[in-house]
């Protein structure tokens, strides 16, 4: 049978936008299905640029708040939240939206606008348009969960995306969620002075990193101002006029909380509604998430699924991964490689920065026993001591018989820069021993990784 392509992505994402640039070939006549007005997906459009933008404001107004102890004088320190969403706001069309329409073209890529649903295993709508392609490759993403809070239809919340509706500064705020999305938010929305009442149902914000570390974000948190609940549970969520209400079970006590706006953050959720993908033959978990194996292929032989929609870690860089394996994939027949993410490094963008990569030390004590752990805290170096940076730690985790790391975990400044000693450490089956003798740098902060590692093997 002919058909119009040879492969269609549906998504233009970190994921989709790699897949289609993978898989480009002589000959090959490829396309790729966006649904949204700004291509790009989720990272420059709605989360990691724009969120990153905020942070870095919210940093540079808190430095010139205490310029004073480095000597330097600075008066009537004050922002523009108006000017700060401009900037956030020309950065996302920097990098996203046209500036990845303009690179899918220069590729020979087709652009295709509207949302696709399968009609066959071969075919899609989109729009009032049939399109039929020998392969595919589904890289929609993941949205916002929504948890099933009574009240919650009711109400009129914000997520990640819609944040960026806000024409000013908030007054207040509540944010259902203490994983990396509502701690950054947090973080940069009271360093601005809006108060902010943060709501976790595990034990700990962060609650996947090591209790140090979490423990580390929590006290950045309420240091800006940030109130804090963790164990606690929303029972009800309601609206009166433009006021939100939560009623939050924290402990044995009932609590309501009152604010302008309630911001959801309580995870992702695959997009796959409304694609159709029982006609295409593809298969589902439980949660809505596509199956796939380690070379990204679907149920369907022909089908291929990257980045969040297929689960897995949702990170950008890991998407880019694997809508990279996917691409080459999708035209390698025997040559088909598999997805590696043995060695995945992630950040959280707080004050001080969170960044892990590996297993805790709890998880290591529990598959192996034998274990090694180094610790130091950052305020011991130098180099804080000349920056002024009182918090942070570098924590190291390996394995005593075989000696190799195999997790890593930092709370500080650059942690994000510092975590990829140890990610390239464990990827190359680097010792612990020998990153404990490599000399490193006088006055750093990654002199705190050498001291970590120079712990756990005395």
């Amino acid at each position: 049978m002919k058909y119009q392509y040879d492969l269609l992505v549906i998504g233009s994402g970190s994921s989709g936008f790699s897949a289609a640039s993978a898989a480009k070939g002589r000959g090959r006549k490829i396309g790729i299905v966006e649904e949204e007005s700004r291509w790009g997906g989720e990272c420059p459009n709605w989360g990691c640029v724009p969120t990153k933008s905020l942070l870095k404001s919210a940093r540079v107004y808190r430095d010139l708040k205490h310029a004073e102890v480095f000597g330097v004088k600075v008066k009537d320190v004050s922002f523009d939240f108006g000017a700060v969403m401009a900037r956030r706001a020309k950065l996302v069309g920097a990098l996203g939206g046209k500036r990845v329409e303009d690179t899918a073209e220069k590729l020979g890529i087709d652009r295709i606008k509207g949302r696709a649903t399968f009609l066959d295993e071969h075919t899609i709508h989109v729009g009032d348009k049939e399109y039929t392609s020998e392969r595919f490759i589904i890289a929609t993403g993941a949205g916002t969960f929504v948890p099933p809070i009574p009240g919650i239809e009711k109400v009129d919340w914000i997520d990640f995306k819609t944040i960026s509706r806000l024409e000013g500064l908030p007054a207040s705020m509540v944010i259902i969620g203490g994983g990396p999305v509502g701690c950054e938010l947090a973080t940069a929305l009271s360093t601005f002075g809006t108060k902010v009442t943060l709501i976790q149902s595990a034990p700990r914000v962060l609650n996947r990193e090591e209790p140090e570390i979490s423990q580390i974000a929590h006290d950045s948190l309420e240091r800006l101002g940030v109130v804090v609940h963790v164990g606690a549970e929303v029972i009800q969520l309601s609206q009166e006029g433009d006021q939100k209400n939560a009623t939050v079970r924290v402990g044995r006590e009932m609590i309501k909380i009152s604010s302008e706006f309630l911001l959801i953050a309580t995870g992702k959720a695959s997009n796959t509604a409304g694609l159709g993908l029982k006609a295409a033959g593809v298969d589902l978990d439980e949660r809505g998430t596509v199956i796939t194996n380690s070379e990204m292929r679907t149920s369907a032989k022909h089908i291929w699924a990257a980045g969040d929609v297929s689960g897995g870690m949702r990170f950008t860089h890991t998407a880019h991964h694997e809508g990279s394996v996917s691409g080459y994939n999708a035209f390698a027949g025997k040559d088909s490689v598999k997805a590696d993410e043995r060695v995945v490094p992630r950040v959280t963008f707080l004050d001080p920065e969170i960044a892990s990569v590996g297993i805790t030390e709890e998880a290591a004590r529990e598959g192996s026993g034998s274990v090694l752990v180094g610790s130091f805290q950052l305020k011991g170096l130098g180099r804080s001591f000349i920056d002024d940076e009182k918090y942070g730690i570098v924590k190291i985790v390996a394995d005593e018989k075989t000696r190799k790391i195999i997790g890593g975990h930092i709370a500080g400044v650059r942690a994000g820069e510092m975590i990829h000693e140890i990610a390239l450490a464990m990827y190359t089956n680097t010792s612990i021993d020998d990153l404990a003798n490599m000399i490193h740098a006088y006055p750093t902060y990654s002199e705190g990784v050498l001291a970590a590692a120079g712990v756990a093997i005395s």
